[in-house]
């Protein structure tokens, strides 16, 4: 089920995704990655690439602003506890030029073998190694038939997941900075088969806007989900969606 009324649990979610400088582990080996019409994006070659003592996430979304910008899903390795200290993250190094949107995917996973990656469609998604295998993890959990009627926000979705989902209950939240991203205001009714969790918010987050950015993460007695919205693949942003939504809910 849902839990957003939790106001300590919520304002230390809001704390790990916004008032930490984007703590995550960096990542490993590609796998499975995905080519297609859709993931064309990859083959993209970005002239100059420098990341310098920042975070794999850091150097992702700087990615996914570059040349041929994308959306991503990036899921945090999760802590045991809410009350847990904040897991440790490398500092990032490196500089490269002239390589391939998926060479820097797989240089940014080879400085740190706890992640991975793979595509989704359009989509970048990167995850801990060690969930891979694992069925139990929320995000590999598989929906045979996912219904979404008349959705107007995104959290319509995250609801939809954790009642469609069979046994055990998840828990599931929304962390929130700066209001609400925008989502479409036309009610969106679609289904889904044979998607995992992963695929799902995917395909959720994409609804509200081109490159969509979703983030994962909190602890295994409370996990939450960071959109944003970044338009960065059109032109312009939607008629209803004037402003550009920033990382941390600053609008521009």
């Amino acid at each position: 089920m849902i839990q957003t009324d939790d106001a300590a649990k919520r304002a230390l979610l809001l704390l790990l995704f916004f008032a930490v400088p984007w703590a995550i582990p960096a990542c490993a080996q590609k796998l499975g990655s995905q080519t297609g019409n859709e993931a064309t994006f990859l083959e993209t070659k970005v002239p100059e690439f420098e990341v310098h003592n920042q975070t794999l996430v850091d150097g992702l979304w700087k990615l996914a602003r570059g040349p041929a910008p994308f959306g991503f899903g990036f899921e945090k390795v999760l802590k045991a506890k809410l009350s847990d200290p904040d897991v440790s993250e490398p500092s990032l190094n490196l500089q490269l030029k002239n390589k391939t949107v998926r060479e820097i995917l797989d240089a940014l996973c080879q400085a740190d073998t706890r992640y991975a990656w793979s595509m989704d469609g359009a989509t970048v998604d990167l995850f801990p190694r060690v969930v891979v295998n694992d069925r139990a993890y929320l995000l590999n959990r598989k929906l045979a038939r996912f219904e979404l009627k008349n959705a107007t926000d995104i959290q319509n979705g995250l609801l939809a997941i954790a009642r469609q989902l069979p046994p055990p209950i998840e828990q599931i939240a929304q962390a929130q900075a700066g209001g609400d991203d925008p989502y479409p205001p036309e009610p969106w009714t679609v289904t889904f088969e044979n998607l995992t969790v992963r695929q799902v918010v995917n395909r959720l987050a994409a609804h509200g806007g081109p490159c969509a950015v979703w983030i994962f993460g909190g602890a295994k007695d409370f996990r939450a989900f960071g959109f944003f919205n970044t338009y960065l693949c059109s032109k312009r942003p939607p008629a209803w969606a004037p402003k550009l939504v920033e990382p941390g809910g600053k609008p521009r």
